[in-house]
């Protein structure tokens, strides 16, 4: 009897505990919205915005991993599009999904690369729904698996402004084309002997080729900066290497490299040396292929690194605000408020909705490109005033906890 007695009292106090909300659900589930994708088509330059409906069907081919194939091994290129996120935020940036069309023979596939691995899915298309992809004939080609260097010297007469002269007193100008996947590693040895990333440089569509050069630079103090410069015919960034503060001179010399970069093999590319007595120079920068882009900072190709990681979040005011997606119509919360709100919706206790519509209908919070719409309902109380957020794809419901209820509440009747 007393057996029996312990049973019901252990059901009745998991019950009592589910019915009191300890078992929390998440319901911050982010994901790419077509609403707020938009593709570019590059196709001989054109460049132009394509439409809603394609843009949309372009996405959906890209997010449907389950039916990838390998890519073939030889095949010629039909067009390039991108896919780029059009709900930003001023001073961030979200990378975009690179696209090619590939054929073999009579086989035809979008190729997509993401914006977060840089990795290549190759998915099959039939042509008949893709009807703006022109199947021209093109030369098959065997695309290349690793780097291929060309190294240019120029005596100093011929150099460009501010370039760096080395011991030779000639300058240095590296061409590089890229295979289509994997990245380019900039490395330095740190005080163990171990080769320590710098930066990486990940496989792109729109930029197959790339050089690489040295400026000197100097602010009218007893200082120099070498900065290395990356350029294309439509793309210029560059990464500051090494900062001489003193007045002896450092010395730039580099090592010979060869035609082709092999995989995972580090080659040293340049050595900075300077005899100063209180801060002697010896550092050298070296250069690796990898065949998979790893977790280090990326050099991003329009000269803006990654946003990642951070969480923003905007305020619709009507329907028409959340579907098009336009920034003058949104209002942008506090980015340590949406953290604090996606938090809080990682676990919650689902609940049914309470109180009335706000004048501000809707919340998205957005994350490298992926995000999740939330409508919003007020329920006054004597002291305070409750927020239950809906989401507007699967209806599941929640009551925000109170400080974040609060801020979030200030936002909304502004």
């Amino acid at each position: 009897m007393r057996i029996i007695k312990r049973r019901i009292l252990s059901i009745s106090l998991v019950s009592s505990l589910f019915l009191t909300g300890c078992g929390s659900e998440q319901l911050l589930q982010l994901e790419r919205n077509p609403n707020y994708w938009e593709a570019i088509n590059f196709s001989d330059e054109l460049f132009e915005p394509v439409p809603k409906k394609q843009s949309a069907y372009l996405l959906k081919i890209c997010e449907n991993t389950k039916k990838a194939a390998s890519l073939p091994k030889q095949y010629r290129t039909l067009g390039e599009y991108g896919l780029y996120f059009n709900l930003e935020q001023v001073g961030t940036y979200t990378p975009p999904i690179e696209l090619q069309y590939i054929a073999t023979g009579d086989t035809y596939y979008l190729t997509c690369r993401s914006p977060k691995t840089n990795q290549l899915t190759a998915h099959p298309i039939q042509l008949k729904n893709h009807p703006w992809l022109k199947p021209t004939s093109g030369q098959e080609r065997s695309p290349i698996k690793e780097p291929v260097l060309t190294v240019r010297t120029y005596n100093k007469a011929e150099k460009r402004k501010a370039e760096a002269v080395d011991v030779s007193q000639h300058v240095q100008r590296l061409s590089i084309e890229f295979p289509v996947t994997g990245q380019l590693v900039f490395s330095e040895k740190d005080e163990d002997g171990q080769q320590q990333s710098l930066f990486g440089l990940p496989a792109s569509f729109f930029q197959p080729k790339l050089e690489l050069s040295f400026e000197k630079t100097t602010d009218g103090l007893p200082s120099t900066t070498y900065a290395l410069m990356i350029k294309s015919d439509q793309y210029f960034n560059q990464e500051d290497i090494v900062k001489s503060i003193g007045e002896h001179s450092v010395d730039l010399t580099y090592h010979r490299l060869p035609d082709v970069l092999r995989a995972n093999k580090t080659i040293p590319y340049v050595t900075f040396r300077s005899k100063d007595a209180e801060k002697p120079l010896n550092k050298t920068i070296s250069l690796r292929y990898e065949t998979k882009v790893k977790d280090i900072r990326v050099r991003g190709f329009n000269g803006i690194g990654n946003d990642n990681k951070e969480i923003h979040g905007f305020l619709h005011s009507n329907d028409a605000a959340l579907k098009e997606g336009n920034f003058r119509q949104l209002s942008l919360l506090p980015d340590k408020l949406a953290k604090r709100i996606s938090n809080d919706l990682k676990g919650v206790t689902l609940e049914k909705v309470q109180g009335k519509r706000a004048d501000i209908r809707y919340m998205t919070l957005i994350q490298n490109g992926k995000s999740q719409s939330f409508e919003l309902y007020l329920k006054a109380r004597a002291k305070k005033t409750d927020i239950y957020v809906k989401d507007t794809k699967t209806k599941k419901t929640a009551k925000l906890s109170g400080e974040v209820a609060a801020n979030l509440l200030t936002e909304v009747e502004e």
